[in-house]
C-alpha cells in the first residue's frame, strides 16, 4: 500500500512495461518479416506459372514475334509445352534466384507496412472504420515504394524468364523465346552484373514506372479488399481466424489480378528489353510506359492488356489463399495484431 501511496507501480504493472513500450522499430521490423515468409514461399510454389504469365505477355512483342506459334493458347496448355520442350526442372529455375529474392524483400515493404500506413493515413481512427479509399491509398503507397526498391531485381527475374531454354550441342538455344541464339548469362548474378556494367543504374531501374504502377494497383486491389472484406465479415459475427483469413484472401485475389494486368503486361515488355540488343533507353520512364502501352493497342488492342491473364490469376488467386493467412499467422506468433 506504501508503494501505491508514492506512486509507484504496482508489481503487475512492471511487468508489463517493457511490452508497453517496447519500440516501434521492432514492431515495423516484425511486421516486415511476417510480410516476407508469407511471400516467400508461395514464390517457391507458384514459380511455374510465374514462367507461364511472363512467356506469354512477351509472345507479341516486337522482340519475339516470331515465336508467336511457340506456345498454343492457354495458361495449362502453355505450361505443358514449356515443361515438354524446357523439362518439368526448368518451370521452376526459369529467373526463380531473381523470383525468390524479390518475393522476399518487396512483400517486406508491400504486406508488412500496409497496417502502419493504413494508421497514419486514417489517424486517430479505429482500423475498422478506415474509408475504403484510405485503404486503397495505404496498399498503393506500400506496394509503389516496396517495387521501386526491388526492381533491379524484377529486371533479373524479367530477363532470365525469357533467357531459359535447352542449349543444344552448337551452344545455341533450341526451345524458348530465344530459339537459335547464344545464352546471354550464366545466372541471375551474372545478369545483374552485366545489366550493372553494360547499362548502368538506368538499366537496373529499366520499366520502374511500369512496375511501380503495377504493384500500386496490386496492393492497392488486393490488400483494401482483404482489408474491408475482413473488416464486413466481423460485422456480420464472423469471428477473426484462419477460415475468415482464407474468405477474405479469395476476394482479395478475385479483385487484384484484373487490376495490375495491364500494367503487368507493360512492365514485362520492357524490362525484357537490353539496350544491346537494340532496345533502346534504359526504358525506366513514363514516356517508355506509354510508348509500351500505344504499342500493345496498335498491335493487339485493349485485349492485349489482358495477355497471361489467366496464368496471373491462377498463380495470384491461389497465392494470396495462401499467403496472406500464413502471413496473419507469423504475425499472431510475433505478437503482432491481425492485418
Amino acid at each position: 500500500s506504501l508503494g501505491k501511496a508514492e506512486g509507484r507501480p504496482s508489481t503487475a504493472t512492471m511487468a508489463r512495461a517493457p511490452s508497453a513500450r517496447a519500440p516501434d522499430t521492432s514492431k515495423l521490423a516484425r511486421e516486415m518479416a511476417a510480410g516476407a515468409a508469407g511471400s516467400a514461399t508461395t514464390a517457391l510454389l507458384f514459380a511455374p506459372l510465374e514462367t507461364v504469365k511472363t512467356r506469354l505477355q512477351l509472345l507479341s512483342a516486337p522482340e519475339y514475334r516470331c515465336n508467336t506459334p511457340l506456345y498454343p493458347p492457354g495458361t495449362l496448355a502453355t505450361l505443358r509445352a514449356i515443361a515438354r520442350d524446357d523439362g518439368i526442372a526448368r518451370l521452376w529455375s526459369h529467373g526463380l534466384v531473381a523470383f525468390f529474392a524479390r518475393d522476399s524483400v518487396y512483400p517486406a515493404f508491400r504486406l508488412g507496412l500496409y497496417p502502419t500506413v493504413r494508421s497514419l493515413l486514417g489517424s486517430g481512427v479505429d482500423k475498422a472504420d478506415v474509408p475504403l479509399r484510405l485503404r486503397i491509398a495505404a496498399g498503393a503507397l506500400t506496394g509503389g515504394i516496396g517495387s521501386a526498391l526491388t526492381n533491379p531485381i524484377d529486371v533479373v527475374r524479367v530477363r532470365m524468364t525469357v533467357e531459359g531454354g535447352r542449349v543444344g550441342a552448337a551452344g545455341r538455344y533450341t526451345t524458348g523465346l530465344r530459339v537459335g541464339h547464344f545464352p546471354r548469362w550464366a545466372s541471375s548474378l551474372d545478369c545483374l552484373l552485366w545489366t550493372a556494367r553494360v547499362e548502368g543504374p538506368a538499366g537496373l531501374m529499366r520499366g520502374v514506372s511500369a512496375s511501380v504502377s503495377r504493384a500500386a494497383l496490386l496492393s492497392g486491389a488486393q490488400l483494401s479488399s482483404y482489408d474491408h472484406t475482413k473488416v464486413s465479415l466481423r460485422r456480420l459475427g464472423w469471428e477473426e481466424g484462419a477460415s475468415q483469413h482464407l474468405a477474405a484472401a479469395a476476394v482479395s485475389g478475385l479483385v487484384a489480378a484484373p487490376a495490375c494486368n495491364p500494367a503487368d503486361v507493360c512492365k514485362s515488355r520492357i524490362m525484357a528489353r537490353t539496350t544491346a540488343a537494340g532496345g533502346g533507353d534504359a526504358g525506366g520512364g513514363v514516356f517508355a510506359l506509354l510508348d509500351v502501352a500505344r504499342e500493345v493497342v496498335r498491335r493487339e488492342g485493349p485485349l492485349g492488356f489482358m495477355r497471361g491473364w489467366t496464368a496471373s490469376y491462377a498463380r495470384i488467386g491461389p497465392t494470396m489463399f495462401i499467403q496472406l493467412p500464413i502471413v496473419e499467422a507469423v504475425r499472431r506468433s510475433s505478437g503482432v495484431t491481425s492485418i
